[in-house]
């Protein structure tokens, strides 16, 4: 796989991705902490001077659909980009797509978490434009 063009973009971007889920997952949990809300009881042994509720803080819940906006849209894209990568495509249009990609999927979630609109949806539509560019790509070598 190392002899196809796209394949170093395809890692950089996607392993870039998965730590970029994991840091969204740890402001969650840091949401939490400085929320001293849990909604498991046995997490007020783990989170000193936490207090059990029936639903999580606001921030820890806004901080979790950023979370699950991410894994909602980002597998898709990897499995794309690595069809992309698959069929041929250029090492550029793997940079120019991947690169994208992720940096929309970054600014969507600094705009998640910061409250800001209407970057939050311009980001995301960044990124989906981005994923129907690869589709659109993938199509057109198909047929």
């Amino acid at each position: 796989m190392n002899e196809l063009p796209a394949f170093r973009p395809l890692i950089l971007f996607s392993a870039l991705l998965v730590l970029k889920m994991g840091a969204v997952a740890v402001a969650t949990a840091n949401a939490r902490r400085k929320s001293k809300q849990v909604v498991n009881p046995e997490d007020v042994g783990v989170n000193p001077g936490s207090r059990a509720a029936s639903e999580d803080a606001p921030a820890t819940l806004r901080a979790k659909r950023a979370h699950l906006n991410d894994v909602e849209n980002i597998p898709a894209f990897l499995l794309l980009a690595l069809l992309f990568t698959l069929s041929g495509a250029s090492a550029t249009a793997g940079w120019a797509y991947f690169g994208t990609y992720f940096a929309a999927r970054t600014l969507h979630t600094i705009f998640y978490l910061g409250a800001r609109q209407p970057w939050r949806t311009a980001a995301f539509f960044v990124g989906q434009l981005t994923q129907f560019g690869i589709i659109v790509q993938l199509l057109l070598k198909l047929f």
